[in-house]
């Protein structure tokens, strides 16, 4: 046999069983892969669509997130139990928050966060203070969450004191019902019902709509103020605003009234053209009888 022939198939030969056992070694070596540890995993709040600056939470706002335990953050809501998105957060919010978004407390006003007054606002509305006294603010009795009507009094200016109509209506003083059905937000710088007896205050802060505040700002330069407070659901308004005053009120007044023109503030005016004439219509007083029935 040829010597050159006898090598090649000897190399062969070797690396016929070289591959071999490198081959066994490959597969008879391999490890059992470890198995993966499973990740765990729970549920923390996240917004469930865009939500505006200051907006009250509501259960549309809110949802549940699957989210890795190993990825949670310092402050995230995690849900205990069955608990429902409202037990784990309610309020308005102090950033805008996008939908997916976790929800951290800091992003809730409540609990002494933020301006708590502000956070109270219903949405629209203003808040402004007036001064008031005991006597004003019905002893005392008026807090944080109940509702009053606010009531004008001031010194009017009489120009024509001679005029017999005038002076039926109104002497020097008025009092008028301002507003209606107005929300109190504070009294001085509490802004929550912390006990039940009567606290006299310097200030009180009202929740009213825009053109209502310069309403106040306004009537708090004219006169003084008084809180009549509403009973508890009380929410109706008068259908025609009325106006008390002194010459209405007072027995002394509508006498001296009628004593200075001529007996009667009673008044017709007639019209004649372009001439106008008034005439002082004399009032018949009712006499009465010994028993204090008005005669017929």
């Amino acid at each position: 046999m040829n010597k050159n022939l006898l090598i090649i198939l000897a190399g062969g030969f070797l690396v016929v069983i070289l591959l071999v056992v490198l081959m066994s070694s490959m597969m008879g070596g391999k490890e059992d892969p470890k198995p993966v540890a499973a990740i765990k995993k729970t549920e923390i709040l996240v917004a469930a669509r865009d939500i505006k600056l200051g907006k009250d939470l509501t259960e549309a706002d809110l949802k549940w997130q699957v989210w890795p335990e190993e990825a949670l953050f310092k402050g995230a809501i995690k849900r205990k139990d069955d608990q429902s998105v409202l037990d784990a957060a309610s309020g308005k919010v102090l950033f805008t928050l996008g939908a997916g978004q976790p929800v951290h407390p800091d992003m809730l006003a409540g609990d002494g966060k933020g301006n708590f007054l502000a956070v109270t606002l219903r949405e629209g509305m203003r808040a402004v203070a007036i001064s008031v006294k005991a006597r004003s603010m019905v002893g005392g009795f008026v807090g944080p969450g109940d509702y009053v009507d606010v009531i004008l009094t001031h010194k009017v200016r009489v120009r024509n004191r001679d005029d017999a109509e005038v002076a039926s209506m109104i002497n020097r003083y008025a009092s008028e019902t301002i507003l209606e059905n107005v929300r109190v937000l504070a009294i001085d710088q509490t802004a929550k019902r912390e006990e039940d007896k009567a606290k006299v205050a310097r200030t009180i802060t009202l929740e009213v709509a825009p053109n209502d505040a310069q309403k106040l700002a306004l009537v708090s330069e004219m006169g003084d103020l008084t809180l009549s407070l509403r009973g508890i659901g009380d929410d109706t308004k008068s259908t025609k605003r009325t106006l008390t005053t002194d010459s209405k009120t007072s027995k002394v007044l509508k006498d001296l009234a009628r004593i200075e023109n001529g007996g009667s503030a009673n008044m017709i005016r007639i019209y004649n053209g372009d001439a106008v004439e008034n005439i002082t219509v004399r009032q018949i007083e009712p006499i009465e009888d010994i028993e204090g029935e008005v005669a017929q």
